[in-house]
């Protein structure tokens, strides 16, 4: 009995450890100002359920800077209920919370503290609970990926070098929406994998495989709506590698029939992005008074805000080699960026816990050059290997292209973002760390064909 679910039994013992690691450097982890505005914009949770008054949630022009319309507009859904159920559970009170607009970026750190913008211990504890909580279901999320693309040996190496990435770390531990963004994103690309890879075995795709493609790309748009790349690929995956099957895997059949099998799986594709954008309205309030116009100012607001960081930040905009390098370098080339705003070099709070945070083996594994440079190396010997099938760890064709559409959506996103801003990358590190480990297993496999 124990022999026949060992492999179960270490797999849960694996992400249990990984889990534990990853939550037990949450409360040394630097503290960054947007956490106390999404703590602040989490009295939405407020207004919703425990006063029971969710038409106050409705926004309309003008969305002047920092106002609560614009924030409610601005950032998604999930992380601010979620930190408001957190809170709310942990017996405290709307009363608790930050100013507007939780951190005032006008003032210099010192006044922010004097005035009550940064959040309290058990405030800040409770909202970070919630994406620690995130930031596991994510790296269970990393490991069901990693068995697509060589079993067991590729998914335990991809959920050690995602779990112990130090940039994934931080931006996962903050109370941010950078959590929410990589666990729905990733269980996303963990339902698209299924999908593809049972109709490439032709097996029938039921109906909740669907729904939860339907889940998971609402929850990811909701969480922050850069992950429009990550749904775009999502679907895009699918359509791409349906395309595939019918054109070089469908055998003698005509045109008229191979389009016909096109036909059921495009059909499913239409329905659950419109049923995702039907959802993804219900659950976000500022969107009920007028979604295609709040979508336009959406737009707007998101294209206004890029300009003005780039008129302040000193390093923006950047150049196209300079994007490059950073696609090339973020994933395990750089240290953590632990704050965008230079003033708070000066700020010494927050350059001590940097220090304490640092000097820590909580923070992560810090490649340095050597070994960074040897995990990008890998990356390029998996990427080769998803592309070559003597080299592949794995059989299937549907998973390749599945990872490359989302790859390539990213990596077009990142070369048009003017910003060198480092949570900009975080998306693009578990596709990196993925890469890395199909070279380590497609290597290994290489020179110990017996090796599992």
């Amino acid at each position: 009995m124990i022999t026949r679910y060992r492999p179960r039994i270490i797999e849960a013992f694996w992400l249990t450890l990984l889990i534990l690691y990853a939550a037990s450097g949450m409360k040394i982890t630097p503290f960054h100002g947007d956490e106390a505005m999404h703590i602040y914009t989490s009295r939405d949770y407020a207004i919703a359920f425990i006063n029971r008054q969710p038409e106050q949630l409705l926004v309309v022009p003008p969305f002047d800077m920092d106002s609560t319309p614009r924030l409610r507009l601005l950032n998604g859904s999930v992380m601010r209920y979620s930190v408001g159920l957190s809170w709310h559970l942990a017996g405290l009170a709307e009363n608790d919370l930050p100013p507007r607009p939780g951190w005032d970026w006008g003032m210099f750190y010192d006044q922010n503290v004097e005035t009550g913008h940064r959040p309290t211990e058990p405030l800040l504890f409770a909202a970070r609970t919630v994406a620690v909580i995130y930031l596991a279901l994510s790296i269970i999320a990393i490991y069901g990926i990693g068995t697509y693309f060589g079993g067991r040996l590729t998914a335990f190496i991809v959920s050690a070098l995602y779990t112990f990435n130090p940039i994934i770390l931080l931006n996962g531990r903050r109370a941010l929406v950078e959590s929410a963004l990589l666990c729905f994103a990733l269980l996303l690309i963990l339902v698209t994998l299924h999908i593809v890879r049972q109709r490439e075995q032709h097996v029938k795709t039921r109906w909740y495989a669907w729904l939860a493609l339907i889940l998971a790309s609402t929850l990811t748009l909701a969480s922050k709506y850069s992950g429009t790349v990550l749904v775009a690929g999502a679907f895009g995956g699918i359509f791409a590698a349906e395309c595939f099957r019918v054109c070089f895997r469908a055998g003698q059949q005509t045109i008229v029939a191979r389009l016909k099998m096109l036909l059921k799986p495009v059909s499913a594709l239409i329905v659950s992005g419109l049923l995702t954008i039907l959802l993804l309205i219900v659950i976000s309030p500022a969107f009920w008074s007028d979604p295609i116009n709040r979508a336009r100012d959406l737009a707007v607001m998101l294209q206004e805000q890029v300009e003005v960081v780039v008129s302040i930040q000193p390093d923006a905009p950047t150049t196209i080699p300079q994007r490059i390098e950073d696609i090339i370098t973020q994933p395990f080339l750089r240290s953590p960026q632990f704050f965008e705003q230079a003033s708070w070099a000066d700020a010494a709070p927050i350059t001590a816990e940097i220090e304490h945070y640092m000097a820590s083996p909580l923070s992560g594994i810090q490649w340095g050059v050597i070994f960074g440079s040897v995990l990008t190396l890998l990356a390029l010997v998996g990427t080769v290997a998803t592309l070559w099938p003597r080299l592949r760890p794995y059989d299937s064709y549907s998973v390749s292209i599945v990872l490359w559409v989302c790859l390539l959506l990213m990596l077009a996103n990142l070369l048009v973002n003017p910003l060198p801003w480092q949570r900009y990358y975080l998306a693009y590190i578990p596709l990196v760390s993925l890469l890395s480990a199909v070279g380590i297993t497609a290597l290994l496999q290489r020179f110990r064909p017996k090796i599992t």
